[in-house]
């Protein structure tokens, strides 16, 4: 049932279409701005050929990710750049963490505390259990000998 509603989710993610006016006026790009990008091959609207331009809530994140780093004193190139280095970074995360939400345990729900169990590894000829924490001292591990 998780995979059906990760799905839905992801569906609606990518077919979810934004119109450019309302991209423009919402992230504070100019119309023009996005169809400069657009030739640029940084962004890709929704059926091209329509001549009515539509973004997916996908590329409208993508957006507003330039947009920030611009605003920060990036360039386009190294903005889009940067937004791809995230993306790869992101996918990795998620590989990674994928079942350890299985395995959290909220220690402080107003301060946002926890533990996540993270995994076996090999210490030696000992196994340990991987713990990753946020607690009042930060985001740490510990290693919880077997």
């Amino acid at each position: 049932m998780e995979n059906v509603k990760k799905k839905k989710l992801h569906q609606l993610f990518e077919n979810l279409e934004i119109g450019i006016g309302g991209v423009s006026s919402s992230l504070g790009v100019s119309q023009r701005q996005l169809r400069y990008w657009e030739k640029k091959g940084y962004i890709k609207p929704i059926n091209e050929g329509s001549g009515v331009r539509h973004y997916s809530l996908a590329t409208v994140y993508l957006i507003a990710f330039i947009k920030d780093q611009l605003d920060a004193g990036y360039t386009l190139e190294a903005a889009f750049k940067k937004s791809k280095e995230i993306r790869i970074k992101s996918k990795i995360a998620r590989k990674l963490l994928r079942n350890a939400f299985d395995d959290i345990e909220v220690t402080d729900e107003a301060k946002g505390y926890g533990k996540i169990e993270m995994g076996t590894i090999k210490v030696g000829d000992k196994n340990a259990e991987v713990v990753g924490i946020v607690d009042e001292d930060g985001s740490h591990f510990e290693l919880k000998e077997e």
